[in-house]
């Protein structure tokens, strides 16, 4: 997926080594996101967002910021909708809040992707994404669950 990374870290003057040593990653992996190689986690994300003091939706497809309007509000509500319908019985309110925000921003994300000339091959990689941090999610539960235990 293409972002606008480096556009913004050189517009700062900011190197991948200074960015990566700032957020805890590698140069590696920043090097990988910015090519369109690899991506990061929605965590790694934000500490580059906070650090550069720009959006996630700035680095992601160049928006300063999107305003709220109806259709916004409409993913919103769909993203709570959802995530009470499959996890409201199943985790505490803050929980759910985490869940529904993340879903909200897979959303726009998806539905950004839909006007893309590229958006086929575009919504490949966001699958292929998903799918990875799908599996990160099991294993995290699963390890809460053995966690727990102890």
């Amino acid at each position: 997926m293409n972002n606008f990374l480096k556009r913004i870290r050189k517009e700062r003057n900011i190197g991948q080594s200074e960015l990566a040593e700032k957020v805890g990653v590698s140069k590696q992996l920043l090097s990988g996101f910015e090519n369109g190689r690899s991506g990061i986690s929605n965590e790694v994300l934000k500490k580059i967002s906070d650090f550069l003091q720009v959006s996630t939706d700035t680095i992601l497809n160049g928006k300063s910021s999107t305003p709220f309007d109806d259709k916004s509000r409409n993913q919103l509500s769909e993203a709570m909708r959802l995530t009470f319908k499959f996890y409201g019985d199943e985790f505490d309110k803050e929980t759910i809040i985490k869940i529904a925000t993340e879903l909200y921003g897979l959303i726009v994300d998806f539905e950004n992707l839909k006007g893309d000339s590229n958006g086929d091959s575009k919504k490949d990689f966001f699958k292929k994404i998903l799918e990875e941090k799908i599996a990160q999610g099991l294993a995290a539960k699963c390890f809460l669950n053995y966690f727990n235990k102890y």
